[in-house]
């Protein structure tokens, strides 16, 4: 059984996924890491230069790669709830967590992460806050139709949020 985490940038699904697999004795998988690995590049120098696209190609056969091994927690890149296909793989693969948190949170989050700029291009040319909610309108319906369970993670640290998710999977059954 795997567990996949869902949910746009900035939601902690790369800090929970690794607590959260350390708690459950199972490897982590980042999709987002493993592109940017498989292509020997950065997603944003990707996206540049190849397009979104081709990311979201690459995104889908990384994640039909993994997605029939066990013993995962997943961490999905948050585009990865686009494309019909990969919506039935991920319900597919295991307990899905969607793990979302207020748009100003993930605004401040980005903004205050090194790493954004490298692994996380932009959409438009507006306002990170603009894009952000644009974005979020289209995709949360996608995330919540797809989740076992919802976590806010605008208050708690992904540590906490590990193990309430911990705790819900001792009374699932499978």
């Amino acid at each position: 059984m795997n567990t996949v985490l869902i949910g746009y940038r900035c939601c902690g699904k790369t800090s929970v996924g690794k607590y959260l697999a350390d708690i459950l004795s199972c490897r982590f998988m980042d999709t987002d890491k493993l592109i940017a690995s498989a292509c020997c590049t950065s997603i944003d120098k990707l996206v540049a230069e190849k397009g979104w696209a081709h990311f979201r190609q690459k995104e889908t056969q990384i994640f039909q790669a993994i997605m029939h091994k066990e013993n995962q927690v997943i961490a999905t890149g948050g585009g990865m709830v686009l494309a019909k296909e990969n919506r039935l793989r991920i319900k597919d693969a295991g307990f899905v967590v969607w793990l979302f948190a207020d748009v100003n949170t993930i605004v401040q989050r980005m903004a205050a992460d090194p790493q954004t700029p490298a692994s996380r291009p932009r959409f438009s040319s507006g306002s990170l806050f603009e894009e952000t909610c644009e974005t979020l309108a289209i995709r949360s319906p996608l995330y919540e139709n797809l989740a076992d369970m919802t976590v806010d993670t605008t208050c708690h640290n992904p540590r906490d949020i590990a193990r309430m998710i911990k705790r819900r999977l001792d009374h699932v059954r499978f």
